[in-house]
């Protein structure tokens, strides 16, 4: 008995129209997905998605760092440090007291370290952010519970 010789179906190589065509619907998406979360979040919530940008971009830089990829980690870097500057001036000193004092000094900290660019310094800073992003996550507002202006 012979054995069927084996069936091999080509395809042709998606066209770069088509993948052009998909990165941008995917993009769309990414868009109209983010602006929906935005529209229904919470305060609590929005703040912690800045957090998450945050950390994301602070990723990239490392990650670009590692690889000696100087313009995509200067593009990561001024990202992060938008985000890092809209935090920082999003407390309220006098009614956040003693807790937005000390998160001034650690966004100062996290600015400073995202400015040196080194591997080392990258991975500080996103250190502190995670541990301040968990911290966020902990004090989640109960439903009905409105948050004080200075967590805003």
């Amino acid at each position: 008995m012979h054995a069927a010789p084996a069936l091999t179906i080509r395809t042709a190589p998606p066209s770069p129209v088509g993948i052009a065509n998909q990165r941008a619907a995917l993009r769309e998406y990414r868009t109209v997905d983010l602006e929906a979360r935005l529209a229904s979040a919470s305060p609590h919530t929005l703040v912690l998605m800045l957090f998450e940008r945050l950390a994301f971009c602070m990723r990239e830089a490392r990650a670009a760092a590692v690889a000696a990829d100087a313009p995509r980690r200067l593009r990561a870097t001024e990202k992060a440090l938008a985000l890092v500057d809209g935090l920082d001036a999003t407390l309220d000193d006098r009614r956040g007291g003693e807790v937005a004092h000390s998160l001034h000094r650690v966004y100062a900290l996290v600015h400073e370290r995202l400015l040196d660019g080194s591997v080392e310094s990258l991975s500080q800073a996103l250190e502190a952010v995670d541990e301040i992003a968990a911290a966020w996550r902990q004090i989640q507002p109960k439903a009905g519970r409105a948050m004080p202006d200075a967590a805003n």
